[in-house]
Formats: structure tokens, sequence, C-alpha cells
């Protein structure tokens, strides 16, 4: 009896971590992809900007202290703040042309990478 007993409480903990396991995994999906290896933009709290053509990982750490960590963000901002916020991080970063960041950033948060990889294909250095 001792013995089915313990059998018995065995078989309810599997069953008890088996259902939280269950449970656990429904909050962890995986994130989506759009078949081009990019994770939606929506489904993140911040966006690589490092994606954006012009826009390297100092950059990016720039933009994110200024608050712009996602594509949308960055498709909302200003040219002309963005070559402020360039300007007062220093001389270092007076040759970034952020002319074509909105417009780079809009595609991506609309997960368009196809006309993403086709205007960066035109641009150099994020200059027409």
């Amino acid at each position: 009896m001792n013995g089915m007993v313990s059998v018995l409480i065995y078989l309810v903990a599997v069953v008890i971590l088996w259902w939280a396991l269950q449970r656990a995994s429904k909050t962890l999906e995986p994130v989506a992809e759009d078949g081009g290896g990019h994770a939606p933009a929506h489904d993140k709290l911040a966006d690589d900007l490092t994606k954006i053509e012009g826009i390297g990982p100092k950059i990016s750490q720039i933009l994110s202290k200024e608050g712009i960590t996602t594509f949308t963000a960055l498709a909302a901002t200003e040219e002309s703040r963005l070559e402020a916020i360039l300007e007062a991080a220093g001389s270092r970063f007076s040759l970034a042309e952020p002319e074509t960041w909105p417009e780079q950033a809009e595609l991506a948060a609309a997960g368009k990478w196809d006309e993403l990889t086709a205007l960066q294909d035109r641009l150099t250095g994020g200059r027409e």
C-alpha cells in the first residue's frame, strides 16, 4: 500500500510538471518570420537599426539613447532631428547622412524587406 501511494504521488507530480511546462511554452512562442529571415518589427521591444543602410552599431547606440529603438520610431523622426542627434554625438559622426533613414525604416517597419533591399542596393552609405 505504501509503495502504491509513492507511485501515485510520483504520477501526480509528473502530470503537474507536464502541465506547467505546456502552459509556459504557450507564453514563449517563437517570433514568426516573414519568410526573409526577419521578424516583424511589432513583435519585439527594439529593432536592429543596423539593418538600415548608413547605421552602424555606434549610431544605433546613439539613437537608442535618444529613445529611437524601433523602425517605427526612426521612420517618424525628422531628418533635422537625426542630424542634430549626430552633431551632438561628436565630429566622428559628421559624415553620416540620415536623409534616407526614415524611408528605409518605414519599409522595415512594414515588413517590406524586398523593397528595402532594392532601395538599399541603390544607396551608398545611406545616401541616394
